[in-house]
């Protein structure tokens, strides 16, 4: 047990470990953006909502890559480019009157993204929430 002369010196430790701790916990400025995880899109089309999932992963070389999911089935994703908050992808449909080219492209912050899925007849706006890790 600590003497009395040592309580002052072992107070004054245990606060400052209580603030090198509570530092060492603060964000250090602007925290980059994650892509990868699992993300439930909203789509409002003009044939009603629709909810396709995207996964996304990240490879050892940083580079990101996924599954997009919908009731047609899923669709890889070979390349997704992400930059810092934004990111894009393209994709081809395969529907009746034939295959169609979408571009995805968006910005993600924190556990949300929202963003606009191009293809040759216009753009549709899409929101999206982190489901999964």
């Amino acid at each position: 047990m600590p003497s009395s002369f040592d309580r002052p010196r072992l107070h004054h430790f245990r606060r400052g470990m209580l603030a090198a701790l509570a530092l060492a916990l603060l964000p250090t400025g602007a925290v980059a953006e994650e892509l990868a995880g699992l993300w439930t899109l909203t789509i409002d089309t003009p044939r009603g909502v629709r909810n396709p999932t995207l996964e996304v992963v990240k490879d050892e070389a940083g580079a990101y890559s996924g599954t997009y999911n919908s009731v047609r089935g899923p669709i890889a994703l070979d390349s997704i480019s992400f930059d810092g908050s934004a990111f894009s992808f393209p994709m081809t449909l395969s529907m009746p009157i034939g295959e169609i080219e979408v571009s995805y492209r968006g910005t993600v912050s924190g556990d949300s993204m929202e963003g606009v899925a191009a293809n040759p007849r216009g753009e549709v706006p899409f929101t999206g929430e982190r489901s999964g890790p």
